[in-house]
């Protein structure tokens, strides 16, 4: 299996490259003579009303590309928690937080998070938790979208994986599974993006995408215009170049 990958981000307008508060993250599996066996790669957006979900956000979408977290569950999500925690510490002891932000974090991270697991045997499972979304293209077709499928299903109260544990009792995982052909492409999308893309044409102008900056101006463009919201963005295109 070969791919070809690709990860586009922008932060909201107005804010630093270090607010940015999406994260993305991808890893490929070989087998010991360096053949691809399979390719893992997750989005996730971090709550902007909540501190430090971009970390956590981070957090989230590195344990899944790294596999490990295979299943969203309590037992799982517990210790990707204690990492958020050891990480914010580490923060924390850099540069203390004044009281307002201490109680805000009191509160926890929330984020969504959509993750892609590609095999060799041209198999694909999708998970989400939120309004991250996927898309499968074919030609100039979208013939597989997940969790999401029209734009007015997107709101501004998706379900959210929480550090706090007891938020997480009523999460409920989405998963979508299909094939994939050479030639395909997979798109991953943060919400505001998704939701433009399912009201705008935006496939070709996707799958040419080669530099950061190109991404930059179209996405600006696409706000100025109306068509995608002031928020965070980020996009993990995948192309399958051959099964073997």
């Amino acid at each position: 299996m070969r791919i070809a990958a690709s990860a586009f981000w922008l932060q909201k307008a107005g804010n630093q490259p270090t607010e940015y508060e999406d994260a993305f993250a991808s890893m490929f599996y070989k087998d010991d003579a360096d053949a691809l066996l399979a390719f893992r790669c997750a989005v996730a957006d971090g709550a902007t009303e909540t501190s430090f979900s971009g970390l956590w956000a981070y957090v989230l979408a590195l344990a899944y590309a790294e596999q490990r977290l295979t299943h969203i569950d309590a037992a799982s999500i517990a210790p990707l928690t204690a990492e958020w925690q050891q990480q914010l510490a580490n923060f924390r002891q850099e540069k203390p937080l004044p009281w307002y932000a201490e109680e805000k974090l009191s509160h926890g991270a929330y984020a969504t998070l959509l993750g892609l697991h590609l095999a060799v045997d041209g198999t694909w499972q999708a998970t989400s938790v939120g309004d991250s979304n996927l898309f499968q293209v074919r030609d100039e077709t979208i013939i597989a979208a997940t969790p999401y499928t029209r734009a007015d299903q997107f709101n501004n109260h998706p379900t959210l994986l929480s550090t706090d544990m007891p938020s997480n009792a009523a999460v409920d995982p989405q998963h979508a599974a299909g094939t994939w052909q050479v030639g395909d492409y997979f798109f991953l999308m943060t919400d505001a993006l998704a939701q433009t893309f399912l009201k705008q044409d935006l496939v070709r102008r996707f799958k040419r995408l080669r530099k950061q900056r190109r991404f930059e101006s179209l996405v600006e463009k696409l706000r100025a215009d109306q068509w995608c919201k002031n928020d965070d963005v980020t996009l993990i295109r995948i192309r399958l170049i051959s099964q073997e």
